[in-house]
């Protein structure tokens, strides 16, 4: 099967760092779909690689079974392991796909990477959409986080990473309702899947999480502490990543969240219940000492304060881009440097659904330290060569012998991303790696932008 049967586009033809989009060229079917994907599955894990992530638009996908075919076929390694904080639940007729958030839609999620706390989160996640939000906000918006960690402030980044960051997680054996704390609405019973509290601890030893331990004066909350790295280095490209969930977890996200949305959307019922969160937030967090059931402070037990967030949350907002849903759409995901996030809306029909790929052990990559020397590298040269080369080697394995041409997107595919003729010779040429007369060859489309990285510019093999 040619790998040229299908059409690619970027989201944001402005930004070469967004989303591709891939979109039938002639054959919108499922069952081309999934054979496509086995066929050039180096491909579109290449293109995440290099863009953070790749959305699959216009193809017949009804449901969830639909969906979870689509997935299996592009990464048959899928997990039905979940240790996150938000209530999920697995979708009928399916094994691996679930609900994104069984949280409700008006409530927004702050960007992280997924499980980003654990030893070994997902390499890969997989959004799609069965019902699209039919009123303003309801996107799953998308954030590059090597991007966040080179913008962070350098003073409060080394701080961080010198300090590290200490997590303190705790379950009810019942799950809250009446609480905008993501985390303590589930309970611990439904994370495990069993109310036996040995099971629990038996299954914590096998996942070599942190020891647990059961406090309350029931002796029936589940309590987990932990030291962590705030960065990782990415796996392959070995570029420096914001990798935790501090800005989901600080006693001020859910307000702040909510401010961010308004000024976005100029829905003045988003404003109303930032007024009336931010009231709740300061006495329960603030004045009676409540703290958040995954609870975050630097590694000396030291708080967050709100303007050291604020610095995390403006370099977070300044990066994040945002993909209206269309029912049949599947967002693939690279987990090691593209976060994602939840914007509120008020259409409560909207459906969501998310499978994610076995665990990577993150702690195989040594984490970046504060005190390596940072040096800015021109995207134009070094680090756009170190990506082509990394594509390169992943293509090549497989004897990928061509990829398919950028042409112009139709608005019936994917109207919100087209490409010029021009723009789609410069990405055809970014492409065509493999011929090497072309192997110097720098998209003048393209642009350069400075990114800062710790230690030696990376080498791939």
């Amino acid at each position: 099967m040619s790998i040229d049967q299908v059409c690619t586009s970027l989201l944001d033809p402005s930004q070469f760092s967004g989303p591709l989009v891939i979109s039938p060229r002639f054959d919108d079917s499922l069952s081309f779909l999934t054979k496509w994907l086995t066929t050039h599955r180096s491909y579109v894990e290449a293109q995440m690689l290099l863009h953070g992530a790749v959305l699959i638009r216009g193809f017949q996908i009804n449901d969830a079974p639909d969906f979870e075919k689509a997935i299996m076929a592009l990464q048959p390694n899928l997990s039905d392991s979940y240790r996150g904080t938000s209530p999920r639940s697995v979708f009928a007729g399916t094994k691996y796909t679930f609900s994104a958030a069984d949280v409700p839609v008006n409530y927004p999620i702050a960007q992280h990477l997924e499980m980003s706390f654990l030893k070994a989160p997902p390499r890969e996640l997989y959004f799609g959409c069965l019902k699209e939000s039919n009123s303003k906000g309801g996107e799953t918006s998308l954030c590059d986080f090597r991007k966040v960690y080179r913008d962070l402030d350098p003073e409060l980044r080394r701080k961080f990473q010198d300090k590290k960051i200490l997590y303190r997680r705790q379950h009810g054996k019942v799950g809250e309702r009446w609480t905008f704390d993501v985390g303590a609405m589930l309970p611990w019973t439904q994370l495990f899947g069993t109310s036996s509290k040995v099971q629990v601890e038996k299954i914590a030893r096998e996942e070599e999480s942190p020891p647990v331990q059961w406090i309350g004066p029931d002796r029936n909350t589940f309590l987990q502490e932990w030291k962590d790295e705030p960065c990782q280095y990415h796996p392959i490209t070995k570029e420096c990543v914001w990798f935790n969930h501090a800005q989901v977890f600080h006693w001020s996200t859910f307000p702040a969240e909510l401010w961010y949305a308004f000024t976005r959307l100029n829905d003045v019922r988003f404003l109303i219940r930032c007024v009336i969160m931010w009231i709740i937030a300061i006495v329960k967090y603030g004045l009676l000492g409540y703290k958040m059931a995954l609870n975050m402070t630097f590694g000396d037990g030291t708080p967050i304060s709100l303007r050291e967030m604020n610095q995390v949350r403006k370099a977070i907002h300044d990066n994040m881009v945002f993909s209206t849903w269309k029912k049949g759409d599947i967002m693939c995901i690279d987990n090691f440097s593209t976060s994602h996030g939840r914007q509120p809306t008020y259409d409560f029909g909207r459906k969501i659904l998310v499978a994610w790929s076995n665990p990577y052990d993150k702690t195989s990559t040594k984490a970046p330290s504060s005190s390596q020397q940072e040096k800015l590298i021109d995207c134009s040269s070094e680090e756009m060569e170190t990506l082509k080369s990394v594509i390169h080697n992943i293509m090549i394995k497989t004897n990928e012998s061509s990829v398919p041409k950028a042409v112009q997107a139709t608005p019936d595919t994917t109207p919100e991303s087209t490409l010029s003729s021009e723009e789609a010779e410069d990405l055809k040429a970014m492409y065509e790696y493999h011929h090497k007369s072309q192997e110097n060859l720098q998209s003048p489309s393209l642009g350069c932008h400075k990114r800062h990285t710790s230690g030696p510019i990376p080498q791939f093999s």
